[in-house]
């Protein structure tokens, strides 16, 4: 310090010093609080996030993840959402609680309450059944300056297109292409793959009404990308169901039985047929046997004299039978056509 700057000092005295000293002090702090508000919007953006940055109330750009550098506020506002490939649940409330505002109506099963504003979680089917419904969406941003704009409402409107399109969908089938409640159908093909798209067919309801919202200039920004689905009919039809089913076990069981039995009776009666078949069949072969066996004289007759004539191959054959059988009597006793008779002892033909 040079001699005419100790000089200045000690000519403006101890208050001027401290007065400058103060100003120094002042003019860092106003540099540091200056830095600070330049440097307010620089910030990392996280990997499950996305950053959309707002300039004088309209939104600027969108920021992914990573380092952001944006002006400092009221200049630029950053907020940060969900990134795009982030999947967000969502609870349907309204199917949440079973229907009952007082838990302590709570059974096995959801009961259908006598006051009608408790039922809000019951759906009335295509053939007029009740279910109950357990809802949960997910769903995620396909655009992220509608989803800021629209951020708050998005999950109201999401519950309430929801409920929209569960009642259209649900209203247009009958109860066993929902779940399975007759096990005699659950083996049908048609209404097994009905079952199978229900989940689909509601997430396409609740874009196409998504859509339809972004088409009128209200978008939400969301897609939504699955729906988590717990159909149920109510205890009381639980109950029915389940006795039906019983019933309808015990009958299944007693026509096996029946058939069994049917079966049983067919084989032995088949078994009885065969063996009658074969006694005749036998019986036949034996009767053909004996009677071949007694024309055998009177077919080699007919074969070996043709030039005769059937009386008198008869008469032949006659002669022949009746000789053997004559010597065998002790008497025989002629009638002749007159009626006289003559007995015979030792008779000869």
């Amino acid at each position: 310090m040079t001699d005419a700057t100790q000089d200045e000092i000690r000519d403006v005295g101890a208050w001027g010093q401290a007065v400058a000293l103060s100003f120094r002090f002042l003019l860092a702090v106003a540099i540091a609080i200056a830095l600070g508000w330049l440097a307010s919007n620089l910030r990392q953006v996280p990997a499950d996030n996305q950053a959309v940055v707002v300039r004088f109330g309209k939104v600027a750009r969108v920021h992914g993840p990573g380092l952001l550098i944006a002006l400092p506020r009221p200049l630029e506002t950053v907020a940060l959402i969900p990134a795009s490939a982030r999947q967000i649940p969502i609870k349907i409330a309204r199917f949440a609680d079973g229907g009952f505002s007082d838990t302590s109506n709570k059974t096995m099963g959801f009961d259908i309450n006598q006051n009608p504003r408790l039922n809000s979680a019951f759906l009335l089917t295509g053939d007029s059944s009740v279910i109950h419904l357990e809802a949960q969406l997910i769903y995620q941003i396909n655009d992220a300056q509608a989803y800021m704009v629209a951020q708050d409402d998005v999950g109201p409107a999401l519950q309430r297109l929801f409920i929209a399109s569960a009642i259209d969908t649900i209203g247009g089938r009958d109860l066993d292409a929902i779940l399975v409640a007759r096990p005699e159908r659950a083996s049908n093909a048609t209404v097994a793959a009905r079952r199978e798209r229900l989940r689909a067919d509601l997430m396409r309801a609740v874009n196409r009404r998504l859509q339809r919202l972004a088409a009128k200039g209200a978008p939400l920004g969301v897609i939504v990308n699955r729906v988590d689905l717990v159909p149920s009919i109510p205890r009381g039809a639980h109950d029915a169901f389940d006795s039906v089913l019983a019933v309808t076990q015990e009958s299944e069981r007693a026509i096996a039985a029946s058939n069994t039995n049917k079966e049983l009776i067919g084989q032995k009666a088949q078994s009885e047929a065969d063996g009658i078949k074969s006694s005749a069949a036998a019986a036949a072969e034996e009767n053909v046997s004996k009677a071949t066996v007694a024309t055998a004289s009177i077919a080699a007759l007919s074969s070996t004299n043709q030039d005769m004539s059937r009386g008198m191959q008869m008469s032949h054959l006659y002669y022949d039978r009746i000789g053997p059988i004559l010597k065998k009597a002790g008497r025989v006793q002629l009638v002749a056509p007159d009626g006289t008779t003559t007995t015979m002892s030792g008779a000869r033909p």
